[in-house]
């Protein structure tokens, strides 16, 4: 596809990818509707040990959970 000028547009990834794996954050059921597991508490901290498309692997107290990226706080500030 190329635009007006017939040039092919170049998508360049300049941003280096977030690796969230390691880092605590807090968790809590979400506005859309998406919530936490049995088992696991609302503000809990966990530790964040996988991540797929949409979702995260999370530890609290020695057991792993599948939790939505919505249920995670603050996710934004794990940028950095």
């Amino acid at each position: 596809m190329s635009n007006c000028w017939g040039q092919t547009p170049v998508m360049k990834n300049s941003q280096a990818r977030i690796n969230y794996v390691g880092k605590i954050a807090r968790v809590r059921s979400n506005f859309d509707g998406s919530r936490l597991p049995e088992g696991l508490p609302e503000g809990s901290a966990v530790k964040i040990v996988g991540f797929e498309i949409g979702h995260f692997d999370v530890e609290h107290k020695g057991r792993t959970f599948r939790i939505s990226m919505a249920c995670v706080e603050n996710l934004h500030q794990m940028w950095n």
